[in-house]
C-alpha cells in the first residue's frame, strides 16, 4: 500500500473540484485531486455560467480560453418554449437582456459552454501549475484528527493513504464524504426525478438561422428541455419520471430516448442517435454545516440548487474561489484556523438564499407561483453578482447598517462584504479593470490624498508578514509607480471613499473595510493593522 502526503486533498473531479484545485494553486498551495471516474465529464451538464463566474475565472488565467471555446454559442441567446424544434413556438425571450450595457459593472459577460468542454480547460490549467491529478482513484474512507485528515484511496487493484491537512469534499449531491460526517441537510428536498439524454442528430435543417441557449418543450409526446450545441450535430433533452407511478431509469432504453428525441425535434426524416444518459434529482437541499473540523463541503456535496436559473455551478465555483484564499492564508501561517469558520458564515447563506431563489423561478416557470412569491424573484446579476456577505472576516462600518443579503450590483458602492466594484482605471498609460487587481493578495485602494494609507499599508504588511499591494487613485490621465490615474473620476463614486480615505479588498475581490476620511493623529498604520488581525483571525 503506498503512501503520500499533500496539503489539501481534494475529492471529486467535476466542474467545482477543478475549479477549487486551479484556485488553490493559484494562491501556492500544493493540493491531490481524486476523481473516481476515469476523466473529465463525458455529458455537458451545466452551461452557463454568469459574468460573476468569468471574473472568477479571469483572476485565474482562463477566461480567454473558455471564450475561445465558447465562441460558437456566441449568438445562442434565446431561451423559447416550443411544441418541437420543427413545430410552433409559444414564447421566446433574450437570456440575460441589456447585456450590452454592462460595461460599467464588469468587463465579463454571459458564457455558454457545456460542462463537458469547460472541464477540460480547468484541467489543463490545474495541471500547469502543478496540481497532482488522480483520475480512476475513488475515496475509500477517511478519518479526521487534530492535525489533519488521513484517507484511504483505492485505484485499479490497489489501494493507498494520503495525509493531509485538510479535506475539501466536491464530490457531487450524493456526497460520500458528507454522508460519512452525517451532515444533515435542510430545504425543500428531492422535488422531482429527472435523466439527460445526450444525443447525436443533424439539427440545421430544423433550426435555420435560429440559435437557442434553452428550448421548453411541449407536445403530446414529450415535455422537457433540450440544449442544442454550436455544431449542430447534437445535444442533450431533459425529461422527468416519476417512481411514484412505477416509472424508473430502467424505463429509458435506447429506444425510448430515441424516441423522445425524434418528438422534441418534430422532424421524423432526422436520424438520432443516443451517446448517454445522466440521472439526477431535481432538489431544494443545503448542508446544515460546510466546515467541519478539517473536511470543508463545496459545490453540490453542500448545496443542491434547482437549476431554473442556472445558478448551482456558479455557485459552486464561487464556493471553491471563496475557500482558496483561505485555506492558503491558513496553511502559510499568515492567518488563524478561525478564518475558514467564515466559510460557513458567508457561504451558507449565499447557497441558502439561492436554493430559494432557484425554487422561486421553478414556481414560476411552471405556473404555480403566488404573487407574493413572484415578487420575491431576483434577477441574474442580483442572485450571482449583488449578494453581501457578514462574518468576521468582513469589517462592518461603524454607525451603518450592512447592506441587505442581495441587491442590485449596480447599485452598490463598496460596502464591506460585498464585490469590490469594477471601474476602468490607468496604469502605465494603459487602460485596467479595478477587478484585476484582485485574487492573489490584499489590495489597499486609497484616494488621492490617501497618502497616509499606503503607508500605512506597506507598514501594516510587514508587521504581519502579508502581501499587500497599496495604491493611490488619483484624477489625473494616467499613474505612475503605486498611483492609479482615474480620468473618468469614477473611483470614489463606486466606492464611496473620499480623497482621504481608503477600501481594503480581500484577495477573493470582496470589500474587507472601508475608511471615509483619514485618521486622527496619524493613527492610519494601527488601524490597518487591526482590521487585517481582525480579518485574518489572528487576535
Amino acid at each position: 500500500m503506498s503512501s503520500s502526503e499533500t496539503p489539501v486533498l481534494i475529492v471529486g473531479g467535476s466542474l467545482v473540484g477543478l475549479s477549487a484545485a486551479v484556485f488553490l494553486a493559484h494562491h501556492g498551495v500544493a493540493c491531490t485531486l481524486v476523481e473516481r471516474h476515469p476523466g473529465t465529464s463525458v455529458h455537458p451538464r451545466a452551461v452557463g455560467y454568469y459574468p460573476r463566474t468569468c471574473e472568477l475565472l479571469r483572476q485565474v488565467g482562463l477566461e480567454e480560453a473558455a471564450r475561445r471555446e465558447a465562441s460558437g454559442f456566441d449568438n445562442h441567446r434565446t431561451r423559447a418554449g416550443v411544441e418541437s424544434l420543427a413545430g410552433e413556438v409559444l414564447f421566446s425571450r433574450e437570456e440575460l437582456q441589456g447585456e450590452d450595457t454592462l460595461d460599467e459593472l464588469t468587463p465579463s459577460r454571459l458564457l455558454l459552454l457545456p460542462q463537458d468542454r469547460l472541464e477540460p480547460l480547468l484541467r489543463a490549467r490545474a495541471e500547469e501549475l502543478g496540481v497532482q491529478l488522480e483520475f480512476g482513484t475513488e475515496l475509500l474512507s477517511f478519518a479526521e484528527d487534530p492535525d489533519g485528515v488521513t484517507a484511504v484511496l483505492g485505484h485499479g487493484a490497489g489501494t493507498g493513504i494520503v495525509r493531509s491537512s485538510y479535506l475539501v469534499a466536491c464530490d457531487g449531491p450524493r456526497s460520500t464524504v458528507r454522508e460519512a460526517l452525517k451532515v444533515p441537510r435542510q430545504g425543500r428536498g428531492v422535488l422531482s426525478r429527472h435523466v439527460s439524454i445526450a444525443f447525436g442528430a443533424d439539427l440545421s435543417g430544423v433550426l435555420g438561422e435560429r440559435r437557442y441557449s434553452v428550448v421548453h418543450v411541449k407536445n403530446p409526446q414529450v415535455t422537457g428541455i433540450l440544449v442544442h450545441d454550436d455544431t449542430l450535430t447534437g445535444g442533450t433533452l431533459i425529461v422527468g419520471y416519476s417512481p411514484e407511478d412505477g416509472e424508473s431509469l430502467d424505463d429509458f432504453t435506447d429506444r425510448r430516448c430515441t424516441e423522445l428525441v425524434s418528438s422534441a425535434i418534430g422532424a421524423p426524416q432526422v436520424a438520432v442517435t443516443i451517446r448517454s444518459r445522466f440521472p439526477w434529482d431535481m432538489a431544494e437541499q443545503v448542508a446544515e454545516g460546510f466546515v467541519h473540523g478539517r473536511v470543508l463541503l463545496a459545490g453540490d456535496a453542500a448545496h443542491v440548487i434547482p437549476p431554473t436559473g442556472g445558478y448551482g455551478a456558479n455557485t459552486g465555483i464561487a464556493d471553491a474561489h471563496n475557500l482558496a484564499w483561505k485555506l492558503a492564508m491558513v496553511l502559510k501561517g499568515s492567518a488563524g484556523a478561525a478564518l475558514l469558520d467564515t466559510y460557513d458564515t458567508e457561504r451558507r447563506p449565499v447557497a441558502t438564499y439561492t436554493a430559494g431563489q432557484g425554487s422561486l423561478q421553478l414556481a414560476v416557470r411552471s405556473g404555480s407561483a403566488t404573487p407574493e412569491q413572484q415578487a420575491e424573484v431576483a434577477d441574474e446579476l442580483t442572485v450571482t453578482m449583488g449578494q453581501a456577505v457578514r462574518s468576521a472576516a468582513v469589517v462592518a462600518e461603524t454607525g451603518k447598517e450592512p447592506p441587505v443579503h442581495a441587491s442590485d450590483p449596480r447599485t452598490l458602492r463598496g460596502e464591506p462584504g460585498t464585490r469590490a466594484p469594477h471601474v476602468v482605471l490607468q496604469r502605465g498609460g494603459a487602460p485596467l479593470s479595478t477587478l484585476d487587481l484582485f485574487g492573489r493578495d490584499f489590495v489597499l485602494l486609497a484616494g488621492e490624498r490617501g497618502t497616509a494609507w499606503t503607508r500605512a499599508g506597506a507598514v501594516a504588511a510587514q508587521r504581519l508578514g502579508l502581501g499587500l499591494d497599496a495604491l493611490r487613485v488619483v484624477p489625473a490621465a494616467e499613474g505612475g509607480d503605486g498611483v492609479l490615474g482615474d480620468p473618468q473620476g469614477r473611483w470614489s463614486t463606486a466606492y464611496a471613499a473620499g480623497p482621504e480615505g481608503a477600501v481594503l479588498v480581500r484577495p477573493d475581490g470582496l470589500v474587507a473595510w472601508r475608511s471615509h476620511g483619514a485618521e486622527p493623529a496619524g493613527e492610519e498604520s494601527g488601524v490597518l493593522t487591526d482590521v487585517l488581525r481582525t480579518v485574518l483571525a489572528r487576535g
